[in-house]
């Protein structure tokens, strides 16, 4: 029978850790905090063994530098339900586990790991009440969410949001949405978004949630559109394991009132000349 803290892990996903205070998740998976000296370069560990969740950072870090190290260990693990972890100097993130060999049990204790089920919430979104993550209006369902999203878009973003048009199918392989980057007359931004219809409504309300993501942080994806200026936004789901486009789609979603799904999604190659690309108009 898994233990609390990892019945606590897989109602979490990864961006539930850089969204959430850091005691709110320690709290949730039954985490113990603690700074000890660390070897080579190591900045941070995560140890999850018999039960138990441990966190040591290296002491004297900066606040902002070990609450970062702290969320970077709680995504690997939510995401991956890696046993042991490491953040070095250079933010890199090790699955290391020739630390569970360092580790002997023998020298936990010998009492079964304490029942965190006190500490956990019955369901994640009661961690959200209160906090700038919560949905405005409440939970909602799916297409009430993506009306909710594609008026942000409309609205807020001056911008268009539609459906992708009958005439565009078959899509690229793997094509899920696009953006395109238009300009009206005064030489602002006017994004035009196109989600396909024929996916699972979850799926199409993660994915208006990135692309209205995308179309209000341009400058923070690592990507050019094509000659057009269009972006191709896959379907493929991964985890969100970082500050970025991905993590403000997945807490836009959940302003909106839908609790997201893993909500960092590709941006893929424009496709080749020879394939048919959608309809769309600047």
């Amino acid at each position: 029978m898994p233990q609390a803290s990892e019945r606590a892990a897989s109602l979490l996903r990864a961006h539930d850790a850089w969204a959430l205070p850091v005691e709110v998740l320690g709290d949730a998976l039954g985490a113990t905090f603690s700074e000890e000296e660390l070897i080579d370069d190591h900045q941070a560990w995560l140890i999850a063994l018999r039960g138990q969740t441990v966190v040591v950072t290296l002491p004297g870090l900066p606040e902002e530098a070990k609450n970062r190290h702290i969320r970077r260990l709680f995504s690997e693990h939510i995401s991956h339900g890696w046993a042991a972890i490491t953040v070095n100097s250079a933010e890199g993130v090790t699955f290391a586990e020739t630390l569970l060999e360092e580790v002997d049990p023998e020298d936990g204790p010998a009492d079964d790991p304490p029942d965190v089920r006190s500490k956990q919430s019955k369901d994640v979104r009661d961690l959200y009440e209160g906090s700038a993550y919560a949905p405005l209006h409440g939970w909602r369902s799916d297409e009430e969410v993506i009306a909710a999203l594609r008026t942000l878009i409309t609205d807020a973003l001056a911008g268009t949001a539609e459906d992708m048009p009958e005439e565009a199918y078959p899509l690229p392989d793997g094509v899920g949405a696009t953006v395109a980057i238009g300009y009206d007359d005064q030489g602002a931004l006017h994004p035009l978004v196109w989600v396909r219809t024929d996916i699972p409504s979850g799926l199409r309300a993660d994915l208006w949630g990135y692309c209205a993501a995308l179309s209000a942080s341009l400058d923070r994806v690592d990507a050019e559109p094509d000659e057009n200026g269009i972006f191709y936004v896959g379907m493929e789901r991964s985890p969100v394991t970082s500050p970025g486009v991905a993590l403000l789609a997945a807490v836009t979603v959940q302003r909106m009132g839908r609790r997201p799904e893993d909500c960092s999604f590709p941006l893929l190659a424009p496709p080749a000349q020879t394939e048919e690309a959608p309809p769309l108009a600047a």
